[in-house]
C-alpha cells in the first residue's frame, strides 16, 4: 500500500466515526476523474489485510474504471489487489459499497485462512 501521507493530496479527510476509529481506519472522500466524489474507508491492518471500501454518493456501485482509479491511488500499479465475494453469512454492509483487499506484506497465504 502506498504511504497514506502521499495519498492525502487526492483526498479530503473528514471525521471518522467510532466504528472506523476502532479498527484504526480513516474515512475520507476522494474525487474521481469524472468529478464524482467517493467515500472511502481505509484500514491499513485488519487481521493481516489492507482494506479500502468504496461507496458513491449516487445510489449505485462504483464502476470498474472507478475501482481501478481507487486501487491505483492506494496501491502501486504492480501490486495485486482483490475484491472478495464472501459467504452470505459473512456480509458486513447493506449499502452500495465495494471492497478492495491486499495482504499486509504481500502474504497471499492469508487467502487460505477461514
Amino acid at each position: 500500500m502506498r504511504n497514506l501521507e502521499d495519498v492525502k493530496k487526492a483526498m479530503w479527510i473528514h471525521s471518522a466515526n467510532a466504528a472506523v476509529e476502532h479498527i484504526g481506519a480513516k474515512a475520507c472522500y476522494v474525487e474521481l476523474p469524472t468529478g464524482k466524489r467517493a467515500k472511502v474507508i481505509v484500514g491499513t491492518n485488519e487481521n493481516g489485510w489492507e482494506h479500502v471500501s468504496i461507496s458513491l454518493s449516487a445510489n449505485r456501485l462504483p464502476t470498474w474504471n472507478e475501482m481501478c482509479y481507487i486501487k491505483n491511488l492506494f496501491w502501486y500499479e504492480e501490486e495485486e489487489v482483490v475484491q472478495i465475494h464472501p459467504r452470505k453469512s459473512k456480509y458486513v454492509n447493506l449499502i452500495e459499497c465495494l471492497h478492495l483487499w491486499h495482504p499486509v506484506n504481500g502474504d497471499w497465504s492469508l487467502m487460505n485462512k477461514g
